[in-house]
């Protein structure tokens, strides 16, 4: 590993952090910043059919005032680094950690990309640096990522990068249009 590439997870007991990581080229993660908040909202809100197809929340935010408090509860939960995607200085999307438990050492990451940023390799990259300070930085055993059975490019993310699928998890997750989905859950174990 290539310690300056990596940032130290800000608790109270370790506050040096860095606050960007590139990717490739244009591509960068940053941490998430609360005034991240209007290109959130903006995405959704001007992406709503592309987005909201596989992302249940997307339906039901509607103001800018929603999507303060999602960023301001997710910079709130220090055990799950949450980071935006920029191309340039742009926002490209949003990827982090969930579910983080000491115990078991185990972490989910969950991630979306603005439709125009699909395809280049970005999200891959993002998985990537994200398993990479999971396993170091976090020093977790077992990396989890949850997909829709049908969100065929969402699926290849991790088959990409060797995860392997566990199991299905039947109806794991209700749309926002009602219909349940089965989930594909990948896991990558050190």
């Amino acid at each position: 590993m290539k310690p300056s590439r990596f940032f130290r997870i800000f608790t109270a007991t370790n506050s040096r952090t860095m606050e960007t990581i590139p990717l490739f080229g244009p591509y960068a993660l940053r941490r998430l910043r609360t005034e991240d908040a209007p290109d959130i909202f903006a995405s959704i809100d001007t992406q709503r059919r592309y987005l909201g197809r596989w992302l249940p929340f997307v339906a039901d935010t509607h103001r800018i005032e929603q999507t303060r408090q999602v960023v301001a509860g997710m910079l709130a939960d220090t055990a799950n680094p949450v980071f935006t995607l920029r191309s340039g200085n742009a926002f490209a999307g949003l990827i982090g950690f969930k579910s983080a438990d000491a115990a078991r050492r185990s972490v989910e990451i969950g991630y979306w990309l603005r439709e125009e940023q699909q395809g280049k390799g970005i999200m891959t990259a993002a998985v990537r640096t994200l398993c990479d300070l999971a396993f170091g930085e976090m020093g977790m055993r077992r990396v989890e990522i949850r997909c829709g059975t049908g969100n065929l490019p969402s699926n290849r993310i991790p088959q990409r990068l060797g995860f392997l699928r566990s199991h299905v998890e039947l109806q794991g997750e209700q749309l926002s249009d009602g219909e349940w989905i089965d989930l594909n859950v990948y896991v990558l174990e050190r």
